[in-house]
């Protein structure tokens, strides 16, 4: 298995751990939460007096259609039963209304009720659980319900572990004869203990969610992710190398993108930077060699011509002395063939870096016009032939108005990156015009030298008093061409 494969693990490993961890307690805290608001809303709606007012309800209902279900058949009573607590049990509309539905959320019993008739005898109930019991009400409450006219009565109740409310109503016909006693229990255990000590088909369900969302999603992210991660690497051992030319080239603009943007365009400035570096290594060779080849082997090559000239005038008339002459010859050549080969060794102007060009150029110019120029020029990555010329020849337009027109003082020469451009400024101090833009033929040759840079742009900036601004924008090619 790879490495890039083996990191690539690691990280769907550490992603799907980090979402269940991080998921897991945020479900349970949201849950909870919301849980606990509910409960206690709703509580808060039993303690005003909903149940007892539902209950009411469900015998004053029961009184209407009491001569159509009592029989000696209790089954119709029975279903009556049943179906009122369901209504109880409804999300919207039920015991409480709009909060209902919190208590499907913590039981899937909520509410028992039962029928009673005016003796205590159970005529019928809504639920037949072995494991929940209801508290019947007792002799002395039902005698205390019977008593009174409509009104139902709120019983006892408990509040641990469960949250238990108990209401009695009478259900009396027209005439105010006690039919019977609609009792109704509300059966609710706290929040916590539902969370914790109870459990649904929804804990697993939710929980093998996050699992499956968990690890499908870090597989996806990790494969997204290490994918433009790998490149980065690729490129960086490749330039680790000293191989510049490969790319990362993410088009994405997130994060990752941004920092591959960074590393190509830094790689492009180091191809750069090698490549000046390189060549002025080698021009400092040469320009070595040169000398050493100058004050050794030349000088020596001159004594030696001369010496052989003085022997061949002594011995004019002896015999051999034309081979003087034809060794005289010899030396003479091998001067002039030292000579043509110091000659190519000696760095050539166009070889060198355009700052090191620009400057030569400013430096020939104060000579002449007294004024010693201020540099701020930075490293550049090598132009087209054509292309540095038309830069110089700007720049020496801009110095010669300078030296006719301006009258200034000092001059500023800059060669700096700006962003993914590049610019070229000449500045003085002198008077100014507002009529340069429309000056003659030299501003006209700079503005069109300019132009004709990769994406150039010419700006002359002049005012009365104020001086004089040449700037030149462009942009430097991968591969510049010839």
């Amino acid at each position: 298995m790879s490495s890039s494969r083996r990191q690539r693990y690691g990280l769907v490993f550490k992603l799907a751990l980090f979402y269940l961890l991080l998921s897991l307690p945020t479900l349970i805290l949201v849950e909870s939460t919301i849980l606990i608001v509910e409960f206690h809303s709703f509580m808060r709606g039993v303690a005003d007096g909903s149940l007892r007012t539902a209950n009411e309800r469900g015998a004053a209902e029961l009184a209407t259609r009491w001569h159509g279900l009592a029989g000696a058949n209790t089954e119709p009573l029975q279903v009556w039963t049943q179906d009122w607590t369901l209504r109880l049990q409804q999300p919207r509309g039920g015991l409480t209304p709009d909060e209902s539905y919190v208590l499907l959320e913590l039981a899937d019993q909520p509410l028992a009720a039962a029928l009673l008739a005016p003796d205590g005898q159970v005529i019928a109930r809504s639920i037949d659980d072995p494991h929940w019991k209801p508290e019947l009400p007792s002799a002395e409450e039902i005698a205390r319900t019977a008593r009174s006219e409509h009104a139902a009565l709120d019983l006892a109740g408990d509040d641990s572990p469960y949250k238990i409310r108990r209401s009695l109503a009478p259900v009396r016909d027209a005439d105010g004869r006690l039919l019977g006693l609609l009792f109704v229990e509300l059966r609710l255990p706290l929040p916590w203990r539902r969370l914790l000590l109870d459990s649904s088909y929804e804990s697993p369900t939710v929980l093998a969610f996050l699992i499956v969302f968990g690890v499908l999603s870090s597989i996806f992210l990790a494969a997204w992710v290490t994918r433009r991660l790998n490149r980065i690497a690729g490129a960086a051992t490749a330039w680790s190398r000293g191989d510049f030319s490969e790319r990362i080239d993410d088009p994405s603009r997130d994060e990752i993108g941004r920092v591959s943007a960074l590393l190509d365009s830094m790689a492009l400035d180091l191809r750069r930077l090698l490549r000046s570096r390189a060549q002025l290594a080698t021009l400092a060779e040469r320009q070595r060699l040169a000398r050493d080849l100058h004050d050794t082997v030349k000088q020596k090559a001159f004594a030696l011509n001369l010496q052989l000239a003085t022997a061949r005038r002594l011995l004019a008339d002896a015999p051999g002395a034309e081979r003087l002459e034809l060794a005289q010859k010899l030396t003479q050549q091998i001067q002039q063939e030292l000579g043509q080969i110091l000659d190519e060794l000696r760095s050539d102007a166009a070889e060198l870096p355009l700052a090191e060009r620009l400057r030569a150029r400013a430096i020939d110019w104060s000579h002449s016009s007294g004024i010693v120029p201020s540099f701020e020029l930075e490293d550049m990555p090598a132009l087209a032939p054509r292309q540095e010329e038309s830069l110089l020849r700007i720049v020496d337009e801009a110095l010669a108005n300078v030296l006719r027109h301006a009258g200034a003082t000092r001059v500023a020469i800059a060669l700096r990156r700006e962003g993914e451009r590049w610019s070229l400024t000449v500045s003085d101090d002198g008077r100014g015009s507002d009529h340069a833009r429309a000056a003659g033929m030299g501003l006209n040759n700079m503005r069109e030298r300019a132009e004709a840079l990769p994406q150039g742009r010419f700006r002359l900036d002049s005012a009365p008093g104020n001086g004089t601004r040449i700037a030149v924008g462009f942009v430097v090619a991968d591969n510049p061409e010839p």
